[in-house]
């Protein structure tokens, strides 16, 4: 192998001077300058940083936002001092503008959201009103703006809204503009309607002067709508051309009809045809001959309209006289003003006779019962002339009696006899929680009704009861619920007012009405008391089987079917009453009893059973009417039948002279006619026994009643007396003379 060539190897270096140490102390020195400046290098930026991240921190925390939403940014503390103060005070203020500048952004953005709902809000409620938008709309940029403390952002701000504003108003403006325009213009067109209206009505009616002046108003006003609408504006001519035409056309149709309802509609139609013939000016000939047509038409329905007005009359008269005879006849008060206008629709037709009429049938509608009764005798004296009334007369008292016997009081108040006086019959006391007597009250009322029944018993030859129907109803729909106690109390408060029982008796209350009107407490105590114990289940209820043939027996004929039913009642409540409670055995004495208690007592009078008056027994009834003085029959109301009669003197079969002496029919009938109760407390008639039916009172229509109590039997019983020791003493008769004799 070949050996390279050693180079310098041998080459002879002086050795160096020992520095190594100088060396190492060196080294160290240099190397505590650089560990420094690395230090420093690494240092600053990390305090930088810091800093920065506490100046942002600072910033926010400096920030403040209050309850009201205001912001408040206060000042960040500046550092001097540090390596990372400058950085600090660098990013406390560049957040500090960050924040400024995110606030106000959402600020912007907020304000912008609001003002824009606030003025469509606005522009909505003002959208007939700029002015007032206006107004609204600066009072809400002006409140806006005030709570702006940065100046530059208020004036952006006040640019903005000022805009917005701006463009809303005008959309409102030129919105208003347009809907005033089409008000003006449905205004004046309107009254561009109205005018022509009135025009045409003038010119028919022949007022050519009224409606000249009347188109000058109106074509003004048309002047008025072409200067704001051009599209009228467009046809203003031909609208002014078809207003005239319009007034000549009722001018024309106005003379037609009043030509129709002078001359007839032939006269009209012939000078229609004349004037088909000359086309006006401002006319084309189709236009003519269109209205020419309509005339024609017209003039057709005119005459349709004059015969039907001729035929609407006479039914329209017809139907007044209808309604007018109906409405008298039912009791109705007709006021003079209706009466009038009803007489000036009749006159002239053949309805005014019935009317007249209805008119006589009315004034006799309102008369007293006698009055009634003559003015039918007056007409039934005519013969064949009064025939006609005395049917309309006699069909009217049929409608009267039936009106009454329904509802008597409120018939009076329908014919206006008497006005109507507030009543109500279950006010049994008065309301202690209040400062009025309603109960007095109340009864003051009720004797203003029984003075208003007296008038109708007049009026209408009954006894009428204070009470109407539909009050006595009330009455009986009422006794069901009340109590022994208590229906004492209510009999109490109607007592022997006449007419009230029996119409309560009518409507169902019998018993209730016949105990009530026999007036004795007691009775009625038992009888009530048992209808308790009875609708208590403490009584057994009796059959009729057991003691229907004892109450026939004890009153025989004394009773119609409808009184005898209610007696009866009276009797089996009186019966329930006064046997002992569980009694479930029929006792025919007690019943017999009972009778004789509900009825105040029944026996033969006359040899007719009869009701007794309450303590006047059989003798005492006959002896009243025995001997009734022809003084005393005229005060109970009874009217002389005066008659001659020739027989021997001193009554006798035979005799030497024949006198002639004047008799009383009437008082004869009373002596000796059958006495007959009737409805009401001790009320009797008399049967005249020769003509079988009732004897009358001074009316002649309306049966004589006598009103008796015991009081009057015994005061009779004195006048008795009082004339035989009269007689017995006189030189005339001489001592001695038996009652018998003695004549009345």
């Amino acid at each position: 192998m070949a050996q390279e060539r050693i180079g310098y190897y041998g080459k002879f270096t002086p050795t160096s001077l020992d520095t190594s140490a100088a060396d190492k102390m060196r080294a160290l020195a240099g190397l505590g300058e650089t560990v420094a400046s690395t230090a420093l290098a690494i240092g600053k930026p990390i305090a930088a940083r810091e800093g920065a991240k506490r100046g942002a921190q600072e910033a926010e925390e400096a920030r403040t936002v209050d309850e009201a939403g205001n912001i408040t940014y206060a000042p960040v503390k500046e550092r001097v001092f540090g390596y990372g103060s400058e950085a600090q005070n660098q990013a406390a203020a560049a957040k500090t503008a960050e924040l400024k500048r995110n606030d106000e952004a959402v600020y912007r953005s907020n304000v912008s959201a609001q003002s824009t709902q606030i003025l469509s809000t606005f522009a909505t409620e003002y959208k007939d009103d700029p002015v007032m938008f206006q107004q609204a709309a600066n009072n809400y940029i002006s409140g806006t703006l005030g709570a702006i403390k940065d100046p530059v952002l208020a004036a952006d701000m006040n640019d903005f809204l000022t805009r917005s504003a701006f463009s809303s108003q005008q959309r409102i403006q030129s919105a208003y503009e347009v809907k005033k325009t089409n008000e003006n213009i449905v205004t004046i067109g309107d009254n561009i309607d109205a005018g022509i209206r009135e025009a045409n009505r003038l010119a028919r009616a022949g007022d050519a002067e009224g409606a000249a002046t009347q188109l000058q108003i109106v074509n003004a006003d048309q002047d008025s709508l072409a200067a704001i609408s051009p599209k009228f504006a467009a046809q203003i001519t031909n609208s002014k051309r078809q207003v005239k035409n319009g007034l000549y056309e009722n001018k024309i149709t106005g003379e037609l009809d009043r030509l129709a309802e002078t001359d007839g509609i032939s006269a009209a139609f012939s000078r229609l045809d004349e004037l088909q013939k000359k086309v006006p000016k401002g006319y084309d000939p189709a236009e003519w001959d269109a209205f020419v047509s309509n005339a024609q038409t017209s003039l057709g329905r005119t005459k349709s309209r004059v015969e039907s007005a001729q035929a609407a009359a006479t039914k329209e008269a017809q139907q007044q006289a209808d309604n007018y005879v109906k409405s008298v006849s039912s009791g109705f008060v007709v006021d003079e003003g209706e009466t009038a206008a009803v007489m000036a629709g009749v006159a002239g037709t053949k309805f005014e006779e019935q009317v007249l009429q209805a008119q006589e049938i009315a004034k006799y509608s309102l008369s007293t019962a006698s009055e009634r009764a003559k003015l039918r005798s007056a007409a039934e004296s005519l013969g064949l002339d009064g025939i006609e009334i005395l049917e309309a007369m006699q069909k009217q008292e049929d409608f009267i009696n039936r009106a009454v016997q329904a509802d008597a009081y409120g018939f009076a108040v329908r014919q206006g006899i008497v006005e109507e006086v507030e009543f109500d019959p279950l006010l049994l006391q008065d309301d202690p929680n209040t400062p009025e007597d309603e109960y007095a009250q109340n009864q003051a009322n009720f004797q203003k009704r029984i003075q208003q029944s007296a008038v109708l018993s007049e009026q209408y030859g009954y006894a009428i009861s204070p009470l109407s129907t539909p009050e006595a109803r009330m009455l009986t729909d009422i006794l069901p619920s009340l109590d022994h106690k208590q229906k004492i109390s209510l009999a109490g408060i109607f007592k022997d007012t006449r007419g009230v029982w029996g119409q309560i008796a009518k409507e169902g209350a019998g018993s209730f009405a016949q105990l009530s009107a026999l007036g004795n407490e007691q009775v009625m105590n038992i009888a009530f008391k048992g209808q308790d114990e009875v609708a208590a289940g403490r009584v057994k209820p009796i059959k009729m089987d057991d003691y229907r043939k004892d109450f026939v027996e004890a009153t025989g004929n004394v009773y119609g079917a409808d009184d005898s039913d209610t007696v009866m009642q009276a009797a089996v409540d009186y019966y329930y009453g006064s046997v002992e409670l569980g009694s479930d055995v029929y006792d025919s004495g007690k019943f017999k009893e009972a009778i004789q208690a509900v009825t105040g007592g029944i026996e033969k009078v006359r040899g007719v059973i009869t009701q007794l008056p309450e303590g006047v027994d059989a003798s005492g009834l006959e002896d009243y009417f025995n001997n009734m003085t022809q003084e005393q029959f005229k005060q109970a109301g009874g009217a002389d039948s005066l008659y001659t009669e020739t027989q021997f003197e001193g009554g006798g079969l035979t005799g030497s002279k024949v006198v002639k002496v004047t008799r009383n029919k009437a008082l004869e009938a009373v002596h000796q006619g059958t006495i007959k109760a009737v409805p009401g407390k001790n009320k009797y008639i008399i049967i005249d026994p020769v003509t079988g039916s009732a004897l009358f009172g001074k009316d002649n229509v309306t049966p004589l009643e006598f009103t008796i109590d015991q009081s009057d039997v015994i005061g009779m019983r004195a006048d008795i007396n009082a004339r035989i020791n009269r007689y017995a003493r006189s030189p005339v008769s001489g001592a001695g003379v038996p009652v018998m004799d003695i004549q009345p």
